[in-house]
């Protein structure tokens, strides 16, 4: 059922939990879902994650996942007096304190005017204590114990948290000393510590996950939120020219040519001389930089107790994607769904056209293809005439299924009962295979839906409904000949100013004999 947004946020408002209730009523049912005939579409991201993290297994890298919130003392360990303004990127953790509620005389009075005869203040005291102490763990935890432990109703629970206890409103976010992942740098050096002893060498080591920072703002090029690949290598006496050889090793079998140029200032966690800016080669935009790479500074190693160099690079799955995809905008890759404008090819609108209606039973299957083979073999039979299509049992009733039509001077089947269904430039055409629409099928999307397919699956579905005649005369509109277009793809073609033309005389009639 579809529903009215804007109706449903007026009721809302007066009467929040009325239409909380009412609503509910309009996800309750029969099941009706049916999985959509089609393959389901990776994320970009995702293919290119999995690329990476393929070539990285063959080259001998583990996978590993790494925490995403740490204390920042990491950062000061890390990058040491350049520690203060790496921390100014950081998101920091603030939770809200839980504040003491009490249970005063007007509070009792609008509890007893709501919940009529209520009594277990001393219950609902405890609970309120158990909050406090956090022994009550998350939110619906505390709903749920206000629920359980007083007997009370959801809404009831409800009208406590939000108009009895007004404390829970004014609660103000208290900072922590954890932070959100900024630099996965940051989660490699506890990592490598924790594993030092217990890996052989070389220790090699990759992962995927998001990035957070402070942006000022999200735009093209910026984003607060952004997922990323690293890569970690620890053997007894590796440099820099390892580092670079790796480096190479990863992006040749990506499909790239790199070039490695010092950078100027390097973090304080990269040992000087160590760190390099790596640009790959892009056939029109010349040498794009990808990544940076560097050997851990040993003092900063060393405060992780870690007795080996470790190398490490950070590849931009993002400038990646957008070199390879001739992408424009960051946020286009990562968040396509919000930021691209919708495009779809003839093959993807294709995809989107299906039959409705089609039958549950393999019996019912076996009669839609019963149908389907009458109207092939006999649809330009001069008419008054009558075929038959299929005898047997469905459902514990024998029954005929015949093809008939009974008017004189037409065919026992219309001359679109075979169109076949082809989007083209972005249109949609129900047409015959004739030399007339030879470059329409040559040049176009061929779904392999024909008219009869449509028709012939109703039949057959409203056969195993018990029906005993189902009749299509002249189609003006897809779901006339039961074939339905998904209205994404609907809104689609009619925005570009394209047609929707399924239609034609189609002119057959199914019955059954019981």
């Amino acid at each position: 059922m579809k529903f009215d947004p804007n109706e449903i946020k007026e009721s809302a408002k007066k009467d929040f939990e009325k239409t909380w209730s009412e609503t509910s009523r309009l996800l309750v049912g029969e099941r009706s879902f049916k999985f959509p005939k089609r393959r389901g579409k990776k994320h970009l991201i995702t293919i290119y994650s999995d690329k990476a993290g393929d070539i990285l297994l063959e080259m001998g890298f583990d996978e590993v996942v790494l925490k995403p919130i740490w204390e920042d003392q990491h950062v000061r360990l890390q990058y040491g007096p350049e520690a203060p303004a790496i921390l100014d990127r950081l998101y920091y953790l603030a939770t809200l304190p839980r504040p003491d509620i009490g249970l005063s005389d007007s509070k009792k009075k609008m509890i007893r005017h709501k919940i009529g005869g209520f009594d277990r203040f001393d219950e609902l005291q405890e609970i309120l204590k158990d909050y406090k102490r956090e022994n009550i763990v998350g939110g619906e935890d505390f709903t749920e114990a206000l629920v359980t432990r007083l007997g009370i109703t959801t809404e009831d629970a409800h009208y406590l948290i939000n108009d009895v206890f007004f404390e829970l409103k004014n609660i103000k976010p208290k900072s922590s000393s954890l932070t959100l992942l900024s630099h996965i740098t940051t989660a490699w050096f506890p990592t490598l510590q924790a594993i030092q002893d217990k890996k052989g060498l070389p220790v090699m080591l990759f992962t995927t996950g998001w990035r957070f920072r402070r942006e000022q703002r999200e735009d093209a090029t910026h984003l607060r939120a952004h997922y990323n690949l690293s890569m970690v290598v620890m053997d007894e006496n590796l440099n820099i020219e390892d580092g670079k050889y790796i480096t190479e090793e990863f992006f040749s079998r990506m499909g790239y040519e790199v070039e490695f140029r010092p950078k100027p200032n390097n973090p304080a966690y990269y040992a000087p001389g160590t760190n390099y800016e790596v640009f790959v080669k892009h056939p029109e935009m010349g040498w794009v930089e990808v990544t940076e790479i560097g050997m851990y500074s040993p003092i900063a190693l060393a405060n992780y107790d870690i007795k080996y160099p470790v190398f490490n690079s950070g590849p931009g799955l993002g400038r990646i994607i957008m070199l390879s995809e001739n992408i424009s905008d960051i946020r286009e890759v990562h968040f396509p769904e919000m930021y691209v404008e919708l495009h779809l090819s003839d093959e993807q609108i294709g995809g989107m056209i299906s039959i409705d209606k089609l039958p549950e039973t393999p019996t019912g299957k076996e009669i839609a293809k019963a149908i389907i083979d009458t109207c092939e073999k006999y649809g330009n039979e001069p008419s008054p005439c009558r075929y038959d299509a299929w005898e047997g049992e469905i459902c514990g009733e024998k029954i005929k299924v015949y093809i008939v039509e009974p008017e004189e001077n037409t065919r026992l089947c219309g001359p679109a009962v075979l169109n076949e269904v082809v989007v083209h430039d972005g249109s949609i055409f129900g047409v015959p295979r004739t030399k007339k629409y030879e470059e329409l099928f040559e040049k176009g999307f061929k779904t392999n839906i024909r008219f009869v397919d449509g028709f012939a699956g109703l039949a057959a579905h409203e056969i195993e409904q018990g029906c005993d005649e189902t009749r299509i005369r002249m189609a003006r509109s897809p779901s006339d000949v039961n074939i339905m277009v998904d209205p994404v793809a609907v809104r689609y073609v009619q925005g570009k100013n394209k047609k929707i033309d399924i239609r034609g005389p189609v002119f057959t009639t199914v019955k059954v004999e019981r």
